[in-house]
């Protein structure tokens, strides 16, 4: 062999190797530095107009995909064979009811209800670590909570309607609660996750729409998964969605094509 050679073409091929990365990295500084560019003008135009972002926001660059969720079949088998102090009661549209034998107490304390019955669900609801606090009804003394994915709840097009419902009574302890879980698998349609627009971008898409009117507050930016559809036999798709309050209304801005929605 022609060391020699060899030798000059593996030299030749780092050089070239570093030459391309240089490039890349050069690209990626000039498309930062246009994305700082537009995110200041964006915040120009917000204060021309007196609109203000209370909530924060999210600079990361984030990915994600599209996922489906299908209702876990044998949720009910799984409650009656591992929570000895719960009977199931019955299923009704793949939510399933269950009663507590014994109630658990809670401390007669509401600011942190919440806190309390997520203490609950870790430990006595199958899939616990899962669920995320939405809100306590003081009325019914219900408790909800989202179903979540990677740490991100998942909401769908039936306004009202939560993954896991914990009733209280009037001694201040759980007696029963309703249970809806989803398995949930990935869609990948380029083969992997994709980069998802950032939170500023989003906002600067409904700011382009004009649906954030002059003297606005924007006070909720999130990122979760939402479906607008009903599901197509057990299977529901869910999307990566910016779920962005202005003022009393909110809107869903899909992470990865922009497209935008309002919810009211």
């Amino acid at each position: 062999m022609d060391w020699s050679r060899a030798k000059t073409i593996f030299i030749l091929t780092f050089l070239l190797l570093n030459i391309f990365l240089a490039y890349q990295l050069n690209g990626k500084r000039d498309a930062s530095n246009i994305s700082l560019l537009a995110e200041a003008t964006l915040q120009e135009r917000l204060s021309e107009m007196n609109i203000t972002i209370s909530a924060d926001l999210h600079d990361e660059q984030l990915t994600g995909t599209y996922i489906s969720g299908a209702s876990e079949l044998s949720l009910e088998t799984m409650i009656a064979s591992e929570k000895r102090n719960q009977e199931v009661l019955g299923i009704d549209d793949e939510v399933v009811t269950v009663i507590l034998k014994e109630p658990y107490s809670l401390i007669n304390s509401e600011p942190n209800i919440g806190a309390q019955v997520k203490e609950f669900i870790l430990h006595h609801v199958i899939n616990g670590e899962e669920y995320r606090f939405s809100h306590y009804d003081k009325e019914l003394s219900q408790v909800y909570f989202f179903q979540t994915y990677e740490g991100k709840k998942i909401d769908n097009y039936e306004s009202g309607r939560f993954a896991l419902l914990v009733q209280v009574d009037e001694d201040m302890q759980i007696v029963m609660y309703e249970q809806n879980y989803l398995t949930i698998q990935p869609i990948h349609p380029q083969g992997r996750e994709q980069e998802v627009i950032t939170s500023i971008k989003a906002i600067e898409k409904l700011f382009n729409e004009q649906l954030i009117p002059p003297d606005s507050i924007i006070n909720k930016v999130e990122l979760s998964y939402f479906s607008f559809f009903k599901p197509l036999g057990e299977v529901q798709v869910f999307a990566p969605m910016w779920n962005i309050g202005v003022n009393e209304q909110i809107y869903y801005v899909n992470a990865i094509d922009g497209a935008i929605q309002n919810i009211q």
